[in-house]
């Protein structure tokens, strides 16, 4: 059997990574306190404009995707979603690494992102791919104005930033 590879997303897949990130996000739906995750309406089509699309397949079948958006001398990861299906075989650390490296290929000092602290699959996930807290005074305006709309919706105590460095 051959492994997945990474390659760039197509705008003819956008309906597809739709699909994939609402079907990631149904993991939300027994954790309490999180229940509204998973009824958020899916990713909006131009937030997928306004990103670098990757995704991780297996022949023409997507098994996940990240979202990258440059951020000056950083690369924000906006969103990675991968099928519930294929949880736990390597696909969101390989989409992480294809991040870090483009970052690194772009120049980028860090790859940076907003995610939960507690459910296993956020923060702590990112901690074991080498991601730690970024230093608040390495916030850029980009990020700042994401974490801000962020406390329009999030209770931000259950929220960390993170960067990984390249």
């Amino acid at each position: 059997m051959s492994a997945p590879l990474i390659r760039t997303g197509r705008p003819d897949k956008v309906a597809r990574c739709q699909a994939i990130d609402q079907a990631a996000r149904s993991r939300y739906a027994t954790l309490p306190g999180f229940e509204f995750v998973a009824q958020a309406p899916a990713i909006a089509a131009e937030r997928f404009d306004a990103s670098e699309v990757w995704v991780a397949a297996l022949d023409e079948t997507i098994l996940g995707f990240v979202l990258l958006q440059s951020h000056g001398d950083t690369i924000y990861l906006a969103n990675i979603s991968v099928i519930p299906e294929a949880f736990g075989r390597g696909i969101g650390r390989m989409l992480v690494t294809h991040a870090v490296s483009r970052a690194q290929a772009t120049g980028a000092i860090a790859v940076t992102l907003a995610t939960f602290r507690a459910p296993p699959w956020n923060g702590p996930w990112f901690r074991r791919q080498g991601f730690t807290p970024i230093p608040k005074t390495n916030i850029g305006a980009m990020l700042r104005a994401i974490l801000d709309r962020h406390t329009e919706s999030l209770d931000m105590s259950t929220r960390e930033t993170l960067w990984h460095r390249t």
